[in-house]
């Protein structure tokens, strides 16, 4: 659904962004530590982008899909308002075939912003702030770990969000591959182990 022109707009989105009163999602997270995505592009989008798309969900704050240009190429961020203020960016992509034509619209066929597609995003748990112990990803077969981030968690779902700050810093770790040890890890073969 394209904008209804209700709910915040793309100057209020822009206004959090420069004031840094946003928070990434833990998907948002996991796209940046594989590297498909960096702090800088989602701030473009924020700053600059245009809204493309709106999601209203009756138990959840309405979500806007934002498109901008950062460096020549398309990204995309998905961000919503949260109940104390705040603004969340659930997703950050760059937009590509099948589903995307063009930046600014779906292939023919492609359903726009869904439940399946946004997956999860605020239930409506409380979100506590915590330090995560753990951060994993994969990169390239390879097991990755961030450990000690300061971040909110929600109480309900266990969906973990870091702020703009924090975000930066992960960014920055991830891109410099910043190791400070590497441990060894257990492995259980689910389909093998007796």
């Amino acid at each position: 659904m394209t904008h209804s022109g209700s709910g915040p707009d793309a100057a209020w989105i822009a206004a959090h962004a420069e004031a840094s009163r946003y928070v990434l999602s833990e998907h948002v997270i996991r796209s940046l530590m594989a590297g498909r995505i960096e702090v800088a592009q989602i701030e473009a989008a924020l700053r600059g982008g245009r809204i493309i798309e709106e999601h209203r969900h009756p138990e959840r704050k309405t979500a806007y899909l934002l498109c901008a240009l950062h460096d020549g190429r398309p990204v995309h961020a998905i961000a919503a308002p949260a109940a104390d203020g705040w603004l969340v960016v659930t997703h950050a992509y760059v937009p590509a075939p099948p589903l995307w034509r063009t930046a600014l619209h779906r292939s023919s066929g492609e359903p726009t912003m869904s439940d399946s597609i946004t997956q999860c995003f605020f239930c409506g748990g409380a979100i506590k702030q915590v330090t995560v112990g753990n951060f994993d990803y994969r990169l390239e077969g390879r097991l990755y770990v961030i450990k000690k981030v300061p971040a909110g968690l929600c109480g309900q779902c266990g969906e973990k969000y870091v702020d703009a700050e924090v975000g930066r810093r992960l960014n920055a770790l991830i891109v410099r591959q910043a190791f400070t040890g590497s441990e060894t890890v257990g492995v259980i073969d689910y389909a093998t182990a007796p």
